[in-house]
């Protein structure tokens, strides 16, 4: 073994010395011998072998030529404003103006005059685009009417009468019923001194809306209506029924109107303070119509707003709507 590895270095000598050129070596292993077989030790190159590390840098190249001039960029954001500049000179001051005519003194008197008879002829012209009644008036509700008049207009109707929730007391005296009391836009008595006005001499038309705490509805119209004036203490004319709550005013035609201080109806005592149903009406008995008698539910029987042929004597109206339609 020892002969066979003197003589592979030998070789292997001369083949680093460029004396001799082998194709190949081939060194085969037994058990613990190791036999070289001379031939030729290279045939060819052999493997590539694994990169060795970089070199260091070279020094820097020569600049090179300047490249053309690149494609114009976008047109950048606008910058903030700049400070403000230097104040200008002032200009120089004009001549002043010559002085005008001096105006005539106002006479205070004839302008107050003047004045007064321009808003005498707006109040005209005002006056003449109101309707003259309810009966030629488009809207419902409070109404300011022709010649400084007023009233709740319902389709033509002119309410007189309104109660619904007991805000005003009717408990009230000769006076106050003639001249009326109450809040148009709520409840209210028109008044009997007006109420004759405007029945005196037409052919009126009255309606009667009434609604119980029950909800339920009824209605009573009459197709003749009218008062006298306060000489007669506003007599009832009414007459010509029809509707579904039953005639319960014919029983009061003919009658006086008595309030609490002025008893003009033919029974023993004064209806307008009886039963706890005070209130002003057109009384024959005390029973059979008042709708201006104590408002609220039913206390016992005659008390409260009553229409008898309707809802008996124990049962209280809710709600009363009176109004009349003249031609």
């Amino acid at each position: 073994m020892l002969l066979q590895l003197t003589a592979f270095v030998l070789y292997y000598t001369s083949l680093v010395s460029g004396q001799h050129q082998c194709s190949y070596v081939t060194v085969p292993v037994c058990g613990d011998d190791v036999t070289v077989t001379p031939g030729s030790l290279i045939s060819g190159r052999g493997e590539k072998g694994v990169a060795g590390p970089p070199g260091k840098l070279g020094p820097r190249g020569i600049t090179g030529r300047q490249g053309p001039i690149g494609l114009k960029g976008d047109k950048g954001d606008v910058g903030p404003p700049g400070d403000a500049g230097l104040r200008g000179f002032h200009g120089v001051k004009g001549d002043k103006g010559a002085v005008g005519p001096k105006g005539e003194a106002i006479n205070l008197e004839e302008f107050s005059k003047e004045l007064e008879e321009l808003r005498e002829r707006l109040r005209d012209i005002d006056n003449r685009l109101l309707p003259v009644s309810c009966l030629t008036s488009t809207k419902s509700g409070y109404q300011r009417l022709r010649d400084n008049k007023t009233a709740v207009c319902q389709g033509g109707w002119t309410v007189f009468q309104r109660r619904f929730d007991g805000s005003v007391d009717f408990n009230r005296t000769w006076k106050e019923y003639k001249d009326g009391f109450g809040n148009m836009e709520g409840e209210f008595w028109l008044g009997l001194q007006k109420l004759h006005r405007m029945t005196n001499g037409q052919t009126c038309k009255l309606n009667v809306k009434l609604e119980a705490f029950d909800q339920s509805q009824a209605y009573a119209q009459y197709s003749s209506f009218a008062i006298d004036d306060e000489s007669d203490n506003y007599r009832l004319h009414v007459s010509g029924y029809s509707g579904t709550a039953g005639d319960s005013l014919d029983y009061d035609n003919g009658m006086q109107f008595t309030t609490k201080d002025r008893d003009n109806d033919p029974w023993s005592g004064n209806c307008a303070l009886q039963y706890n149903a005070d209130g002003g009406w057109w009384y024959r008995g005390c029973g059979y119509s008042k709708l201006n008698a104590e408002w609220g539910v039913s206390k016992g029987t005659w008390q409260n707003m009553v229409w008898f042929h309707w809802k008996g004597w124990n049962e209280a109206i809710k709600e009363s709507t009176m109004m009349i339609k003249c031609n």
